[in-house]
């Protein structure tokens, strides 16, 4: 992947970045070449254009959020794309002369070529030719079952408990104290994490809930463990930490329908422009395309890390 994201990396540095602090930064995350790109470029290093990139991920829920990523950077006003055979055959209709295709990453393959609507021409789209993410803010009762089911492949517990007796860290590991502390859980002996979430919440709520403490986790928040697949980044400072698990909570939600439990982790970004600090989107990305996973169907043993 690191050989293919090349293809779409900028070489010079902002003006105004500070290269020590960048390079510091870039040895805390993974190194990939993502977020070099991420860090090199900071055309997102200001909240609201960050929040307008996670929107315009958000509605291309038919590609990975990598892939995503990838489709605006090339074109920023694309609003429905295909590869052209998919628009043949499923509009009937033909790439213009001299369209500019955006590559995207595929798998078995170098990049595959897609083309927005607008470098197309012939019958006009049949209602719901491509899927778009739903604006009725229901969830599937089996996405939410599935998930669950797969945090417990992962030896991740989630419990509901009142907010009372939930502290401000909702994700903890499972040591001998937390164990003595929670009796009444019923903790399997191989449990590695416990989630918390509120009592008394909508099926929604509690999805968009479980979106951001599984954002921490695998954005490395916590450490890593033996079966962990993510990147041990547990020392961040407290406002990188939230911004990425803040990000991943408001991409699967987004992506998933769920505006009003996506929008609410980063209302922030829409109330005042300002700079944001360096973070992983690598890491974001990896958290969505896992908690995705985990919605579309029931695991019978983990999956070792989030594929883009």
């Amino acid at each position: 992947m690191t050989e293919q994201l090349s293809l779409f990396q900028t070489s010079e540095p902002h003006p105004a970045e500070d290269p020590d602090a960048a390079g510091l930064v870039l040895q805390e995350a993974d190194g990939s070449a993502l977020d070099e790109l991420f860090r090199l470029s900071r055309r997102w290093g200001r909240n609201c254009d960050y929040f307008e990139l996670l929107e315009f991920i958000a509605r291309f829920r038919a590609y990975s959020p990598l892939n995503c990523f990838l489709i605006h950077l090339q074109d920023p006003a694309a609003t429905q794309v295909a590869t052209a055979r998919t628009w043949f055959r499923k509009c009937q209709r033909r790439i213009k002369a001299g369209a500019r295709p955006i590559a995207i990453l595929a798998p078995m393959s170098p990049v595959l070529f897609v083309f927005d609507v607008r470098d197309t021409e012939g019958p006009a789209l049949p209602p719901g030719a491509f899927k778009a993410a739903s604006a009725a803010g229901r969830l599937p009762v089996k996405s939410y079952e599935a998930t669950l089911h797969n945090c417990g492949i992962q030896r991740i517990a989630v419990r509901e408990a009142a907010t009372s007796a939930i502290s401000t860290e909702r994700t903890v590991r499972v040591t001998p104290a937390i164990r003595k502390k929670h009796p009444e859980l019923g903790l399997e002996p191989n449990t590695r994490y416990l989630v918390l979430i509120e009592t008394g919440l909508s099926l929604e709520e509690k999805y968009a809930a479980l979106a951001l403490e599984l954002g921490h986790l695998f954005c490395g928040h916590l450490g890593i463990d033996g079966d962990a697949w993510w990147t041990d980044r547990k020392n961040l400072n407290l406002e990188r930490i939230d911004i990425e698990a803040a990000s991943a909570a408001h991409l699967v939600c987004r992506r998933r329908g769920l505006a009003q439990a996506g929008s609410r982790f980063l209302a922030a970004c829409r109330e005042a422009d300002r700079e944001l600090p360096f973070f992983s989107l690598n890491a974001v990305f990896q958290a969505v395309t896992h908690i995705e996973a985990m919605g579309k169907a029931v695991w019978s043993k983990p999956r070792r890390h989030g594929r883009y």
